[in-house]
């Protein structure tokens, strides 16, 4: 997705300020991991930010931001930041696609079971959170709580040469963390606080097994300990790595967020998904991720770190079309699993 302007930033020397400590904080907690979403939780008007190595190795940051009115963060659909961290990792901080799948969910229980979908408010209103919020919280909470950072994925090894179907890894990981929530919400117990934490990473995690790069990890001579679901896979254009490429595949480029919710839906109907929707297995939905990214991000593309592959139009048309269809997917399974516990 191409990185845009946030339309909301600061009117004073004192907001300003203010948003440079935050970046400078979070940049500083940002690890080799998958990077986080949400840098900025309420946005800003323009940024441009370049961190790299200075005389001595020393970190060098340059930033730069323009002036407006601070606006909720819920008015604004986060966008792509992009940053190169220690030459090898982009953190791209997009949460458009987790918020696509959280609104086709809504709408496929508010057309269809519209007692389940009350239920599901009630939750949000009893904790204090709107439903975009709680589909990006687990990212938003990921440095003040390094130890959920396993809980997004689930690294496949992927060998070329390889067995189709390898051994997962050992938990914790996304597969065994949806069960976990599932059974947490489904106890009908706890505290307000307790039971939308709970819900907001279902929500999360029904999109993120639903991502290619989110199941599987390539191990090869150029990455024998693993590229870390594409991260460390460097490309050339405006995603610099192929987890971000992916991570971006549902985008509001063209349309505002609901009507691409409701393009989507049209596009991929329950009824056009049946087969998918039938099976419930939850590692199966993280086999076939790992299927994906084996087929369409990684074989289409000859890695190089010296000379980083340029994606073509054709795969990253294909990349959208398939995260749009995986979207609709992780929406209509959030819905069932909803409707299964509530």
């Amino acid at each position: 997705m191409a990185s845009r302007t946030v339309r909301s930033a600061t009117s004073s020397d004192r907001k300003a300020q203010t948003l440079i400590a935050t970046a400078f904080d979070q940049i500083r907690q940002l690890s080799a991991d998958e990077a986080p979403s949400h840098l900025f939780p309420n946005g800003i008007g323009s940024l441009e930010l370049s961190l790299g190595t200075g005389p001595g190795g020393s970190q060098t940051l340059s930033l730069k931001i323009s002036g407006a009115d601070v606006q909720p963060a819920q008015s604004v659909a986060p966008e792509d930041v992009p940053i190169m961290l220690d030459g090898n990792v982009t953190a791209t901080f997009n949460a458009e696609g987790h918020h696509v799948i959280a609104q086709i969910a809504q709408l496929d229980l508010t057309q269809n079971f519209p007692q389940v979908m009350k239920k599901v408010q009630k939750i949000l209103d009893d904790g204090g959170r709107d439903l975009l919020t709680a589909a990006t919280f687990p990212d938003d909470i990921r440095d003040s709580h390094p130890e959920t950072k396993p809980f997004h994925f689930v690294d496949i090894p992927f060998r070329d040469g390889g067995p189709i179907n390898p051994p997962l890894p050992h938990v914790p990981h996304v597969i065994s963390k949806i069960s976990e929530f599932s059974a947490a919400l489904q106890q009908h117990n706890g505290s307000p606080l307790e039971r939308v934490d709970n819900l907001s990473w279902l929500i999360h995690l029904f999109g993120d097994i639903h991502q290619p790069l989110h199941c599987i990890e390539h191990i090869s001579n150029l990455h024998p300990g693993g590229d870390r679901g594409g991260n460390s896979f460097l490309l050339k254009g405006k995603a610099k790595n192929l987890h971000s490429l992916w991570d971006s595949s549902v985008d509001f480029t063209n349309n505002s967020g609901q009507q691409l919710v409701n393009d989507i839906a049209k596009e991929h109907s329950r009824n056009s998904l049946k087969t998918d929707l039938q099976n419930t297995n939850l590692e199966d939905w993280a086999r076939a991720s790992f299927a994906l990214a084996r087929k369409f991000a990684y074989a289409p593309l000859q890695e190089n770190p010296a000379a980083p592959p340029t994606p073509s139009k054709a795969y990253l048309k294909k990349a959208q079309e398939i995260g749009q269809r995986q979207a609709a997917l992780a929406g209509y399974r959030l819905a069932d699993r909803l409707r299964k516990i509530l």
